[in-house]
């Protein structure tokens, strides 16, 4: 487990929406990723089905919307396979209500169904390798997990929330980010919410996140560590039939 450390957390982008349709893309450089384009393209040529990134943002003087705005578009240019839709958070107020956002930058990722995948934030660093992974695990639309995992995640019998916050210098969180998303993907019952901390310190001041990965179920109970996968769901089906009870 990391400490975060407080760092500017500006949360805002620009005016627009813009929707990429087509066939082939002509790639763009692409500086934002930080990682050579036909390792991108190679990763990418495993995508199965189509995936939308639906983007959040607000106004256009914002470095970390600028930043998050170009790595999300240079993403989707590679293959025709990624669309890109842009919404601006306070104008488009019903976009941002109907999938559950709140705040920017965020990022709705959207394969064959929505998985109730949320990513807040810009993804840098270590981050950026496992956002593409990411999207090939949502393309695909499953979980890659072993049956038993599987299994015991969808013996879920009620909605399920999590928060899960993270740091691109940690690469402990990250391995837990994935495999949230990796869950909600097995589990039409379980949505999740992957908050980078830095950049959203208020947020994570409101939860109490005193170190990382840390998940928040059903805002009521949070864990902290990189747990193995049957004991992090172990954890989920624990704190989450406890918020029933409260409820």
């Amino acid at each position: 487990m990391r400490k975060i450390f407080k760092e500017d957390s500006a949360m805002i982008s620009k005016d627009r929406r813009q929707v990429y349709k087509g066939e082939r893309r002509v790639v763009p450089p692409c500086k934002p990723i930080g990682i050579d384009m036909e390792t991108v393209e190679a990763k990418f040529s495993h995508l199965e089905h189509d995936v939308k990134l639906i983007f959040f943002t607000r106004e256009a003087s914002i470095t970390l919307c600028q930043q998050a705005r170009s790595l999300f578009k240079c993403v989707a240019a590679v293959t025709a396979k990624i669309g890109y839709e842009e919404y601006n958070f306070a104008i488009n107020k019903e976009k941002a209500l109907e999938y559950g956002i709140f705040g920017i930058p965020a990022l709705v990722m959207i394969g064959e169904k929505d998985y109730g995948i949320r990513y807040y934030g810009c993804p840098t660093g270590l981050e950026v390798a496992n956002f593409l992974e990411n999207i090939v695990f949502v393309s695909r639309g499953r979980s890659g997990l072993p049956q038993e995992i599987i299994d015991k995640i969808q013996s879920l019998d009620h909605d399920t929330h999590l928060k899960v916050f993270l740091s691109d210098v940690c690469p402990y969180s990250l391995v837990i980010a994935k495999l949230a998303l990796r869950l909600a993907i097995a589990c039409d019952r379980l949505s999740v919410d992957i908050i980078d901390a830095t950049e959203f310190m208020e947020i994570a001041e409101e939860y109490n996140v005193r170190g990382i990965p840390m998940t928040v179920v059903n805002e009521t109970k949070s864990f902290y560590g990189a747990l193995a996968a049957e004991e992090y769901v172990n954890k989920i089906l624990e704190y989450s039939a406890e918020a029933l009870l409260k409820d």
